[in-house]
């Protein structure tokens, strides 16, 4: 299950899915896969953890937003949009690759929950936050 679903979408944009595309089930997928390559780049190796990132490890919840954020910025609206003049969606499309960008940066910086152990809770030893100007070796 991706992090986020249409409904999320709808949350946002009430009428995303009466503009002519009735699901983004897959758009939701590649988003989730394009969030955990982010998260493997600029937070797994910073944490000295051996081996892969496990994805079902994270809080889904805590990427939700920036998921569906992705999903409009990045898969959807470029759908809907005409690539004419400008037009309501290539305005759409900036503004949620700014949200997008501005509530990753906020989960990073919050810290990532990442439940290690697989016990099902996350402690707050499990939730680390990334630290732009600290040198992890």
């Amino acid at each position: 299950m991706a992090f986020s679903t249409d409904s999320d979408l709808t949350a946002i944009i009430p009428d995303i899915l009466s503009l002519g595309i009735a699901s983004f089930a897959d758009e939701h997928a590649k988003a989730e896969a394009d969030i955990k390559r982010e998260i493997r780049i600029k937070w797994w190796t910073t944490t000295n953890y051996s081996g892969e990132l496990d994805g079902t490890l994270l809080t889904d919840a805590q990427w939700t937003r920036a998921n569906a954020y992705l999903v409009l910025w990045k898969y959807a609206l470029p759908k809907l949009t005409n690539w004419g003049e400008e037009d309501r969606f290539q305005r759409m499309i900036d503004h949620y690759r700014g949200m997008y960008n501005e509530e990753l940066a906020s989960v990073f910086a919050d810290g990532i929950e990442y439940d290690r152990d697989n016990d099902g809770i996350v402690s707050e030893a499990e939730k680390s936050k990334t630290m732009a100007t600290r040198l992890n070796r």
